[in-house]
């Protein structure tokens, strides 16, 4: 019995199939989006990131790799990359609140 790989299941599928297989990956990855994962999405080097930010390569290598960042320096490398940041905050017995004033210029 030969291995079948994902990519090959796929491939036998209608194009109908195939694009919400594709849609429902995509949704799944910008849920699960680290920000370098964002940035590579984007299309953006870490040297034009750097640039954009005002500082060097290396800063952004690090930033990337940081698993506690200021909220003004997230706002702002997301901001860099063209995007908008939403802090929301989810309880289990009420609506989520989106939260204000942190790290907004």
């Amino acid at each position: 019995m030969r291995t079948v790989s994902l990519e090959e299941v796929i491939a036998r599928e209608s194009p109908e199939i195939q694009k919400k297989v594709e849609e429902g990956a995509e949704e799944l990855a910008v849920e699960l989006a680290t920000l370098r994962e964002i940035r590579k999405r984007q299309n953006i080097t870490q040297v034009a990131l750097a640039e954009d930010l005002g500082i060097g390569q290396e800063g952004v290598s690090r930033l990337e790799r940081r698993n506690d960042t200021l909220v003004s320096t997230l706002r702002k490398t997301i901001e860099a990359m063209g995007g908008d940041l939403h802090l929301v905050a989810k309880f289990p017995d009420r609506r989520p609140v989106e939260l204000s004033g942190f790290g907004e210029s």
